[in-house]
């Protein structure tokens, strides 16, 4: 199989990392889908663009039936998809801030993998890249929600690449 055929998902791909992701995997052969929310806005770029919110288990179901009926494969996925907040110290973060911050950074990614593994695994192979931070393992004051999402994301894909390495998925 070419470099043009190796199909590409990049998550949270409408600015920053994720476009720039996006961005240089298509100079690099891949045959790119970027996600963002809104969806559309793929005018000017070198990848298409996909309507997909992260925080929907439907959102993520049809972004990803949608790829499948397109391409009928998935090489790489990279879950970039994500937000900071306003640094605050621990009391004055609330819960609901905890939850939305999570359901992004991390559970986003949880959504992701689970619906892009089955058909890893059916093809025997693909890669999942899960973007972290440094504040991910380095502690920082008024970063507490924003640190412990990375925390996750690590943990969680540290996990999954012992469990799933044995179907070729990396």
């Amino acid at each position: 199989m070419n470099m043009k055929s190796k199909i590409a998902l990049v998550t949270g791909a409408s600015s920053g990392i994720g476009q720039a992701t996006a961005e240089l995997l298509a100079k690099a052969g891949y045959k790119v889908y970027g996600t963002s929310r809104r969806g559309g806005g793929a005018s000017g770029r070198s990848f298409e663009m996909l309507p997909l919110d992260v925080t929907s288990d439907e959102s993520v179901d049809t972004a990803v039936q949608t790829l499948m009926q397109t391409e009928s494969r998935i090489d790489l996925l990279v879950n970039n998809a994500g937000f900071g907040v306003a640094p605050a110290g621990a009391e004055e973060s609330s819960l609901e801030q905890a939850q939305a911050i999570f359901d992004t950074n991390f559970f986003g990614i949880v959504r992701m993998t689970r619906a892009i593994v089955p058909h890893m695994r059916h093809q025997g192979s693909g890669r999942i890249i899960n973007i972290g931070s440094v504040l991910g393992f380095l502690p920082m004051p008024y970063m507490a929600l924003y640190s412990a999402t990375k925390h996750a994301v690590a943990g969680y894909s540290e996990s999954i690449d012992h469990e799933l390495r044995t179907q070729g998925i990396r």
